[in-house]
């Protein structure tokens, strides 16, 4: 793969801006209704709207200059109970979570602007099946260790990848404050990943086929969905506990996330919630000879759902064979899904718990 020199004084110059915003805005907060910000401007502003630095992975108006035309970052994190409350959790642009073994999933939390990546964490190993993922974004993929597969799809398909057991005590640190055994202590945070990134000269610019990995709407317009409505959502990806209910709030157009009745939570203490809840389901199989159990999810393609505003349709899906083929949405009509702007969480959700996920 090309590489390239960050310029760094350039992607840190906004980060405390951006940083001031994405805290109002990444999370809801339900106990506090002045503190939730709307997801697009007022009324009075719409007109003066130029779509110039919108943020590939959300859709948002709100992309800083300086990130335009880079990369996806993408962290591989531990979704354990212990290692809740997530650092970091209400800030990733996308969430894409699914099975890695024993019933337990782990997360993909993906980043438009590595300026805008606080503590983050905790960080756990990667699997074969987000490697994939990741080279379909063209993202950098952040991990603290990984399985052989894992190993093997990144020497094979020369994924850009940053491992915390190479730079422990440097680049990636322990927070052993929450008594918990050290795997789920490991952390990170976005100027020591851009560090990391600028001595090791990895590419920044995105390749140009992977500029645009979603199609969305105005951001300042709410798409209905066709399917009727959907004011909650129960999702299912197995019998172990991490279980999901998004709650839909009228009065910010958000759906707030739940895991086995407990609200989904950040170290803040605020409330995970996002405009679009998208469900891809899929085969998922023991792999053969793994005495660990790691599973290996067919990525080919499949049938979905989409819920936003309230609403829901189902979808198809695809990302084929080939691990560099992005993933792709689309509506019945088979055209490419058109998302509302804003946050999404993305459930790799088991075929056979299908008949499990309840909308209503």
């Amino acid at each position: 793969m090309k590489k390239k020199k960050i310029l760094r004084n350039t992607v840190l110059c906004s980060a405390a801006a951006l940083l001031l915003i994405a805290s109002l805005t990444a999370c809801g907060n339900q106990d506090d209704t002045s503190s939730v910000a709307s997801e697009g401007p007022a009324p009075s502003s719409i007109a003066e709207v130029k779509y110039e630095n919108i943020n590939p992975l959300t859709g948002e108006n709100n992309l800083a200059t300086s990130a335009k035309g880079q990369r996806p970052i993408a962290f591989m994190i531990n979704n354990n109970p212990s290692a809740r409350p997530h650092w970091g959790l209400c800030s990733a642009d996308v969430v894409i979570e699914g099975l890695v073994e024993g019933g337990s999933t782990r997360m993909m939390w993906m980043f438009s602007d590595i300026s805008n990546v606080p503590k983050i964490g905790s960080l756990r190993s990667m699997r074969h099946d987000f490697v994939e993922i990741a080279d379909g974004f063209d993202a950098v993929l952040v991990h603290w260790g990984g399985s052989p597969q894992a190993y093997t799809s990144v020497s094979t398909n020369g994924v850009d990848e940053l491992d915390g057991i190479s730079y422990e005590g440097s680049y990636f640190f322990r927070d052993q404050t929450r008594n918990v055994l050290i795997e789920h202590t490991g952390y990170t945070t976005g100027e020591k990943i851009l560090d990391l990134m600028d001595q090791k000269d990895i590419e920044i610019k995105a390749n140009s086929q992977y500029t645009s990995p979603f199609t969305f709407g105005k951001p300042d317009e709410k798409r209905t969905l066709t399917d009727g409505t959907c004011k909650q959502v129960d999702v299912y990806f197995s019998s172990g506990g991490y279980n999901h209910t998004f709650t839909y709030d009228e009065s910010d157009g958000l759906y707030y996330n739940s895991i086995e009745g407990a609200p989904m939570k950040d170290d803040n203490g605020q409330q995970m919630a996002v405009t679009n809840v998208i469900g891809l389901y899929m085969d998922v199989s023991t792999i053969a000879g793994d005495g660990s159990g790691r599973v290996d999810m067919d990525l080919s393609g499949g049938e979905g759902f989409y819920i936003s505003n309230g609403t829901y349709e189902t979808i198809t899906w695809k990302k084929g064979n080939t691990p560099s083929n992005p993933l792709k949405f689309y509506d019945k009509n088979g055209n490419e899904l058109v998302l509302n702007a804003g946050k999404s969480w993305i459930g790799l959700l088991p075929e056979n718990y299908r008949a499990n996920t309840v909308i209503a």
